[in-house]
């Protein structure tokens, strides 16, 4: 019984484990960020080895699994349009665009940039809280799961006007 339990324990952890590493790829003996950080087909993490890529309408998926391979394969339209992709540009005192909206169940890709200063890009609902340099590009990446309206707030005081800096995601029932 005892040895039954520790091996339902180290299975667990090492399927979550899998899961769990850090969203990056090697290529060429160099660390990138691999096109999407969640499998469109299971929604867990794609893993760092093991990774398949699989190419459609010009566009590379990441798919943790060749179950979830094959499944995207199947129907590709089904998997790659539950991906949304934004360019979420903040400045001095916004965000443009101003409002995101995504239907429950959406991956949404949110590519920050900053135009002018260092901004944060917060959605407390879904625990989101990056900060944005001037000419860099903060790639977040998340399941909308919970449908309503999120204030998009900026967490990095950025000045007079920081306290309005706001922008809204929209999350739509399905």
């Amino acid at each position: 019984m005892k040895n039954a339990i520790l091996i339902s324990v180290a299975l667990f952890v090492s399927v979550f484990a899998v899961h769990a590493v850090p969203l990056f790829a090697e290529v060429s003996g160099k660390t990138v960020k691999v096109e999407n950080e969640i499998c469109p087909v299971n929604e867990g993490h794609v893993a760092k080895k093991g990774k398949l890529t699989y190419e459609y309408n010009g566009k590379k998926y990441e798919l943790c699994c060749e179950y979830c391979l094959a499944k995207f394969k199947a129907d590709p339209e089904k998997y790659s349009s539950r991906i949304k992709e934004f360019t979420l540009e903040a400045y001095q005192f916004g965000y443009d665009p101003g409002t995101i909206t995504v239907k429950k169940g959406d991956i949404v890709i949110l590519k920050a940039t900053s135009r002018d200063t260092a901004h944060g890009v917060q959605i407390k609902a879904y625990g989101i809280n990056e900060t944005v340099e001037k000419g860099q590009i903060k790639r977040i990446e998340f399941i909308a799961d919970k449908e309503g309206e999120f204030d998009i707030k900026c967490s990095v005081f950025c000045g007079i006007g920081h306290a309005g800096m706001k922008g809204k995601l929209i999350v739509e029932g399905k």
